[in-house]
């Protein structure tokens, strides 16, 4: 009985698909930390020792940027990104929660939005959107509180880019006298990018139940018939 049971459960684990790995590193920020994730501030790198980068209080923890306010450090803007390598021939769905706010809205005088781009990046300074063509994958205005749930099909030649990226960047919105000083902020959780297809289609639980008893029926019935066999 006991070889019939670890031949089952090894039918179970081989019937069974493999979780769809995403290729982003900590997208849910579950340890309330950047780890996997780079910040800029204005080009030069990780700098602000001010509050341009926080993290959410738990339970559920997220990154938040912050611009155009006294604790912040920025001029232009605050970018949170990680380097990621997708597979050639693969195509691959982006998913991402994102939350923006600002101090100020259009019901204020003298209000001048902020914005945030997603993006991928080449290295090179250049954006792309998700066709892989100069561009964005998403961008918006921050007037008041808005929440975006993205779920958008990437083209296949992003790649080829060497040094691809997936960029947030928060930018302080300006005229010709300057900003509004009003801060804006941007929260960004549950980011994933996982590959899509004929091979990664799961397995409703009900299916592999099904699929591990009858895989465990077939064993004993051929341990039976073998028991039958050998005593005639």
């Amino acid at each position: 009985m006991n070889k019939l049971m670890i031949g089952g459960v090894l039918l179970l684990l081989s019937a069974a698909p493999q979780a769809m790995a995403s290729v982003i590193t900590n997208g849910g920020f579950t340890d309330c930390s950047y780890n996997g994730w780079s910040k800029d501030t204005d080009g030069a790198g990780d700098i602000s020792v001010l509050d341009d980068f926080t993290i959410t209080s738990g339970p559920d923890c997220a990154a938040e940027l912050l611009v155009d306010a006294g604790n912040t450090e920025a001029w232009f803007a605050n970018t949170l990104f990680q380097n990621i390598s997708l597979n050639s021939g693969e195509q691959y769905q982006l998913n991402v929660d994102l939350t923006a706010g600002s101090e100020f809205s259009s019901a204020d005088n003298g209000f001048i939005a902020d914005n945030f781009v997603v993006a991928f990046g080449d290295g090179s300074g250049s954006y792309y959107g998700a066709d892989g063509q100069l561009g964005s994958v998403f961008s918006a205005d921050i007037d008041g509180n808005n929440s975006y749930s993205l779920n958008i099909m990437l083209d296949e030649t992003l790649s080829a880019f060497a040094n691809l990226s997936l960029e947030f960047q928060l930018l302080i919105g300006f005229d010709e006298f300057g900003s509004d000083f009003g801060g804006s902020f941007l929260q960004v959780d549950n980011v994933s990018i996982t590959a899509v297809g004929d091979d990664n289609v799961a397995v409703s639980a009900p299916s592999q139940a099904l699929l591990f008893g009858l895989g465990l029926a077939g064993l004993v019935f051929a341990n039976r018939q073998r028991s039958t066999g050998g005593d005639q």
